[in-house]
């Protein structure tokens, strides 16, 4: 169990995934444009106020993000546009380590705050970014209204990722609020995964186990606008989403978070070789096909399983416990 403190500890320290590097070209992949309410507005992207910018970042943490919820979900991360002059700058609440003086419970040593960023600047740190609108009801003007008050009352990130205090805030948290506040659907947390070592790490942090409100719960295809980031294809990048929910899948209640992460004796976290690989090479599938699947398309889910099946053997939907000697079903080890 200690990897599964460890792991979710740094997930929760790495939380702003943000820093001062060098950072790649931020490449708009798609946008659904018309004549209507998708007109054009930014680099070929109609940007409106209100909204939902989803992220994948490209750390180790993002397999732990993937794991706490009972269902799958694709992103890490989710914010709110609000078009200011003309410019459009994503609002959201994140957090970052206080190295001192540091305190004993390990939760209250990460602090954070709103972040008001320039849309590109936002999104390039990230591995991958889509754009959706609003919820049907929601009004997005007030939703950017909403977070715009939230960053002005100077909001706090909330460390401890209760969705029943709203004293302080986590990223969808701000962002389910904002929707309700603006006459959109209420969302509410989902069961976590009860896997025993996602639980023991919950628990240990002081994170409530049993419930989560993950980022992708906020992604729609059908309010679909535009996307953005480091792949080379909206395919592409939906196919390395459908390698995590292949794993996911295969991350059955005997498994292990070991079975897909690592630590060294520094207490750095990073992804297994093989797994890293493999989501990799999820990206790549359909690179020189001449007619590529759209996200959504079966296709995508079953070249991704048949690839699983070659890098780490068969996976029946229902899977049987292993029996002693057996390869886990995420990786070989």
């Amino acid at each position: 169990m200690k990897l599964a403190r460890a792991v979710i500890a740094l997930m929760a320290l790495g939380v702003a995934g943000c820093g001062t590097m060098s950072l790649p070209p931020v490449r708009v992949l798609g946008a659904k444009t018309d004549e209507g309410a998708h007109k054009p507005t930014y680099n070929g992207l109609p940007i409106k106020s209100g909204q939902i910018v989803l992220t994948e970042s490209p750390d180790a943490t993002s397999y732990v993000f993937v794991l706490i919820p009972k269902k799958f979900y694709a992103f890490t991360h989710v914010a709110v546009i609000s078009v200011e002059d003309g410019e459009p700058w994503v609002y959201d609440v994140t957090g970052e380590v206080k190295t001192f003086p540091f305190k004993k419970r390990l939760m209250d040593n990460v602090t954070g705050k709103m972040y008001r960023r320039r849309l590109f600047e936002y999104v390039a740190p990230n591995l991958y970014a889509e754009i959706y609108d609003p919820p049907a009801g929601a009004d997005g003007e007030k939703i950017a209204a909403f977070v715009r008050q939230k960053y002005k009352e100077g909001a706090e990130f909330d460390s401890y990722f209760d969705f029943n205090d709203h004293s302080k805030l986590f990223c969808s948290e701000l962002v389910a609020m904002a929707i309700e506040s603006a006459g959109g659907p209420v969302i509410k947390p989902e069961p976590s995964n009860p896997n025993p070592s996602i639980i023991e790490g919950m628990k240990w942090l002081g994170v409530p186990p049993g419930e989560a409100l993950p980022a992708g719960l906020f992604a729609d295809p059908a309010r679909y606008v535009g996307a953005l980031g480091q792949f080379h294809t909206r395919t592409a990048a939906w196919s390395y989403f459908e390698a995590k929910r292949e794993l996911h899948r295969r991350f059955t209640m005997d498994q292990r978070m070991g079975f897909m992460l690592s630590i060294d004796g520094n207490g750095r976290v990073d992804v297994r070789p093989e797994i890293s690989a493999f989501a990799a090479r999820a990206g790549h599938l359909f690179d020189n096909d001449p007619n590529p699947p759209e996200p959504g398309d079966p296709r995508i889910e079953a070249a991704v399983r048949k690839l699983a099946a070659d890098s780490f053997g068969p996976f029946p939907a229902t899977a049987p416990a292993p029996k002693p000697g057996d390869t886990p079903p995420v990786a070989a080890q």
